[in-house]
Order: C-alpha cells, then sequence, then structure tokens
C-alpha cells in the first residue's frame, strides 16, 4: 500500500524543523561532543557505494591554535579512518529520526581561510568501502552466481540476500578484479541488481514491478522533475549466440518485447515503441558471448535487453526532505498530465540537510512509458 505526500506530511510534523544527528565511535556529535555541524549529505545508489559527508563549523581553537577537542583528541586525530557513522534524518523528536547510512570514514578535508575559522569536511562509504578496494583472481567450478556472490558476502562479514540464479556454469572467473567489479559483472550478466545496505549485500533480480511506495504530486510534495525519454540505446530483440562444445551446435538464446521486468502492461516499452520506427531485423541486437546452454543463453540475452530497456525512460527530481524515498523503492509521480502520471523505479537519491532544509533530489528509470 502507497503512502501519500499529505500522510508523510502528518507524519513528518508538516516537513517542519528538519533534524539529523550523527554518531561517530559510539559517539553523538551534537550531544556528546557540542560540535556545530552545519549541513549533512547522504547519496543512496543503486549501482555504487553510498556515501555521506558532513561539515563541522568552527571546528578550530583561534587562541591555542589548535582544533577542538573531542573525545580527549583533537578532531583530525578522533575522527580516523575507518571510524564507524551512524548518520539519521528527518523532522522534530531526534530520538525518532530515520537511519539513512551507516558506514566508515574515508576522507577529512580543511581550509585555513584569510578571514574566518577552518571547517572539517569529513566524507566516507557504506560498508561496501572494503569490496572496492584490491584485486584478485580465483575459479568456481558447478556453481551458480548466487553460490559464488554468497561467499563473497561472507568473507566481507555481510549478510547476504541473494536471489537464486539457477544456471550452474561449468567455470566462474573472477579474474583480476576488486569483489565489487566482480559481483557487479555477475549482476550485469543476470540482470540483477547489486547493492550494500547497513551490512547487508543484496544481490536480486529488480525491483521495479512493486507498486509505488511513495506518491507524489507536483506541487504538492514533488519541488520539480525533468523526465527525460531515449530511444536511441533501445532493441527490439537480443539474440546472444554461443556453442555446445558438447553436442558441436550452435546455441541462440533469445530476449523480445516484451520479456522487460517492471513493465507497466498499460504502457510501451522501448522495444515496442523502435518496432514501429524500424523493422524487425534492423532492430534486431546479435551478440557472441561464451555460453554453454540454452538456459544461460536465454538468461544473458534477457540480461542484455534488461539494461537496455532499463535506460529508455529516466528522470531527475527533487521534493520535500522524505527520509522514505530511498535508491531501490517506487515512487508513483502524479500532476504530471496523462503521459507522466506512472509509477518510476528510484536508482538515486541525495538527501541533504543544511541552513536552506532538508531536500531530496532523485533519480528514476523505467521501462515502459
Amino acid at each position: 500500500m502507497s503512502t501519500t505526500i499529505l500522510q508523510i506530511e502528518k507524519a513528518r510534523k508538516n516537513f517542519y524543523a528538519p533534524a539529523f544527528n550523527i554518531i561517530v565511535s559510539n559517539n553523538n556529535v551534537l550531544r556528546d561532543l557540542h560540535l556545530e555541524v552545519t549541513s549533512v549529505t547522504v547519496d543512496d545508489l543503486l549501482e555504487g557505494a553510498d556515501r555521506f559527508s558532513f561539515v563541522i563549523n568552527n571546528a578550530f581553537d583561534i587562541s591555542k591554535r589548535e582544533f577542538l577537542d573531542a573525545g580527549g583528541k583533537t578532531l583530525p586525530e578522533f575522527l580516523e579512518f575507518g571510524s564507524p557513522v551512524e548518520i539519521y534524518m528527518g523532522y522534530g523528536d531526534k530520538s525518532r529520526l530515520d537511519l539513512m547510512i551507516t558506514g566508515i570514514i574515508t576522507e577529512i578535508s580543511t581550509n585555513f581561510p584569510s578571514t574566518g575559522l577552518p571547517q572539517i569536511t569529513v566524507s566516507g562509504y557504506d560498508h561496501s568501502y572494503c569490496l572496492t578496494k584490491g584485486t584478485q583472481s580465483k575459479n568456481w567450478e558447478n556453481k551458480k552466481d548466487s553460490d559464488v556472490v554468497r561467499e563473497i558476502a561472507r568473507d566481507y562479514n555481510l549478510t547476504a540476500t541473494v536471489d537464486d540464479t539457477q544456471v550452474v556454469f561449468p567455470k566462474i572467473e573472477r579474474s583480476q578484479e576488486s569483489a565489487a567489479q566482480f559481483v557487479g559483472k555477475l549482476a550485469q550478466r543476470n540482470g540483477f541488481e547489486f547493492f550494500v545496505t547497513q551490512k547487508e549485500l543484496v544481490f536480486r533480480k529488480p525491483a521495479n514491478d512493486k507498486r509505488g511506495l511513495i506518491e507524489l504530486e507536483w506541487g504538492r510534495g514533488l519541488v520539480s522533475f525533468n523526465p527525460e525519454i531515449k530511444l536511441s540505446e533501445q532493441v527490439a530483440e537480443v539474440e546472444v549466440y554461443g556453442w555446445n562444445i558438447q553436442t558441436k551446435e550452435q546455441i541462440v538464446g533469445h530476449a523480445r518485447s516484451g520479456d522487460e521486468p517492471g513493465r507497466d502492461p498499460n504502457r510501451k516499452s522501448g522495444a515496442e515503441r523502435l518496432q514501429k520506427v524500424c523493422k524487425a531485423d534492423a532492430a534486431t541486437l546479435r551478440v557472441r558471448e561464451p555460453v554453454f546452454s540454452q538456459q544461460e543463453a536465454d538468461q544473458r540475452a534477457r540480461a542484455i535487453l534488461t539494461r537496455r530497456a532499463e535506460g529508455f525512460v529516466g528522470g531527475r527530481g527533487e521534493s520535500f526532505g522524505i527520509p522514505e524515498l530511498r535508491a531501490n523503492t517506487n515512487v508513483a509521480l502524479g500532476g504530471l498530465g496523462k503521459f507522466f502520471n506512472t509509477t518510476f523505479y528510484v536508482h538515486q537519491t541525495t538527501h541533504t540537510v543544511s541552513s536552506n532544509g532538508y531536500r531530496t533530489t532523485f533519480e528514476v528509470k523505467d521501462t515502459t512509458i
């Protein structure tokens, strides 16, 4: 059941009194350390590591020519790399804010201006950060991609939420890749999503077939929206060619219009609209892939079609600060005319609380319009 902007407004105290909390190494930055934080930003991405940053104002004691004390250390010493961070956002009572991200500090910067006191900007990533570091090679035999992803999650002390990929491969190869690059590659060839939230690694089919979790209307919650529809990368059909080494026969995998995930049955996909522009043969993408079974070839074809189809409809929007509006959720937009009044899949959000209030910007995608 979706939530309307009126329900959100009521629950969020009419969007008055934006608030945030920052916990660093179990210390409340505002309450315990009494630091002045002027802005907080959280970037929530469907593809890639989530990020955070916050700015500490008046961080320097000019009389002592030293940074402020924090927990018995100077600020730069306290904000050491790898320190755990939790950031909460919302409205009103600071004890009832939403947890937006947990992660670690990876960057600290400051400046000593000609006038005024230095600020410190603290930045970091979620718990997928270590998956991006280092490269290695490894092989698995007679395994599914989902089996391998579960193993990698365990290696990085992450819980795993993994959909079964079904296809058993004679060999799965990781060749001088970081864990993030490798799992991302497996996600792409299955048409899956891969992201880390809190300390959970998620590897699953796209969730863009769900109803809108949040309903926003232009002029009522939705401040602005800029949609874009592009036919340029669309294909009507995908054929994947491989070779069965046992039977010595060619394998052809197929995916075509109608196989796109997250379809609105009352709207048309890029593939369907392309068929009205180009004849069928010209709109067919044929690729050669190292596939060894019909099941694998068909799955690879669907994954390629999915990736193309997801680029058909895009858009950028801005709303009042809404903690519930996150990547990998669906938002129903209204007040935009019949053509654009539909449910979109959110793949990136940026939540910012500053002196200008609390705002959420977001990017969406869809396979039909």
